[in-house]
């Protein structure tokens, strides 16, 4: 991928560290390219917080629509009105080569503008399924870059590339250690997305409460719980004589990752992403009413390829999770193969190919 100078791309996401992330490193590696990167984002405050000094944020209005009740859906196409023509005068002004849409509401503004002033629209879908903002935008969009290697819903005469999602460098430099069977401590991490899992916190404790006297004291457990969580699933581990850290945000989870056994999760396409990249044997509960199933159909990739084990919402009990981790530990060899599996389903090199799709389209 050779260097260019002089070019300009404008990337725009918001919401989710989900959306974010990807767009962080594609943004790390376009400036390394010599390219000249903006970034327009929702108000919410969930952008690059700084990360980039030299990088022009803009914020503009943007509103979620999908599942809200009538009033709120027309203020949500308020602010998404306002937030078009705040995007059509940033763009005006920049004169990108190219606009890059990473999904979700808070792109939609300023990937519609770029489409109204003829600016080239580059497309990156997360899920298995074109999510409700692409599914809009996806037919206008000179290029979409997908994460998995199938996507429904895209339309036949659009190109597509197939790139993965990029992750974060301190994810990507798991890559690099491998995976680990217990010796002493087994090393369980929970964790259940950007808005935390309601139902982790419900279930989890009880389940690991009723293990054997034997496996509770090899456990080390470190749970992500939603905030308003946190108070209820404490007093659920009192007195359990589990070795447990629990938080509403672990800032060091790459740590956390390097040395898990074993992990519970969502079914998130940066959390898959994460996983293979790391190399990392995980029990993936998708989100039960997600929009289109995109959650459970994220799940089926890597499940059936052997890189994780998945378990429907619908059968997440205690007694199921209590049996499912009792089998793990007594075989070790099985969490080691799914690993492998997982790494192998990997795809390291996301964040380069993605950006030569960028470059090659401007």
């Amino acid at each position: 991928m050779s260097t260019i100078n002089g070019k300009k791309v404008v990337l725009t996401a918001g919401g989710s560290g989900g959306h974010v992330f990807p767009a962080e490193a594609l943004a790390r590696e376009l400036q390394a390219n010599g390219i000249e990167v903006s970034f327009i984002t929702d108000r919410r405050g969930n952008s690059f917080s700084g990360r980039f000094p030299h990088l022009k944020e803009y914020r503009v209005f943007a509103g979620a629509y999908a599942g809200k009740p009538f009033l709120k859906k027309v203020w949500a196409f308020i602010l998404m009105g306002l937030g078009f023509l705040q995007s059509l005068l940033i763009l005006r002004k920049l004169k990108p080569q190219a606009v890059v849409g990473f999904g979700g509401y808070a792109s939609f503004p300023a990937s519609l503008a770029a489409i109204c002033l003829k600016i080239p629209l580059i497309l990156h879908e997360q899920n298995s399924v074109l999510g409700g903002a692409n599914r809009v935008l996806a037919r206008y969009a000179r290029l979409i870059a997908t994460t998995f290697p199938s996507v429904e819903g895209l339309p036949e005469k659009v190109k597509t590339v197939h790139t993965g999602l990029p992750v974060r460098p301190e994810i990507l430099a798991l890559r690099d250690q491998p995976y680990l069977i217990a010796q002493t401590k087994f090393r369980l991490l929970v964790f259940g997305g950007s808005q935390g899992a309601n139902i982790f916190s419900r279930i989890i404790p009880e389940a690991l409460k009723n293990l054997p006297l034997e496996i509770k004291k090899r456990l080390q457990i470190t749970q992500q719980c939603r905030e308003q969580d946190l108070p209820f699933v404490q007093k659920a581990y009192e007195g359990s004589g589990l070795d447990i850290t629990l938080s509403s945000f672990f800032p060091d989870i790459d740590k956390h990752l390097a040395q898990a056994q074993l992990v519970i999760c969502r079914a998130g396409a940066s959390s898959i992403a994460e996983l293979s990249i790391a190399g990392r044997p995980a029990l993936i509960v998708p989100i039960l009413h997600s929009a289109d199933s995109h959650q459970l159909k994220n799940a089926l990739f890597i499940s059936q390829v052997e890189g994780a084990f998945l378990c429907k919402e619908t059968e997440f009990s205690c007694d199921n999770l209590n049996k499912k981790i009792q089998e793990l530990i007594a075989n070790p060899q099985i969490l080691a193969y799914t690993a492998q599996k997982a790494k192998e389903f990997g795809k390291p090199d996301a964040v380069h190919l993605l950006a030569s799709a960028v470059i090659e389209t401007i």
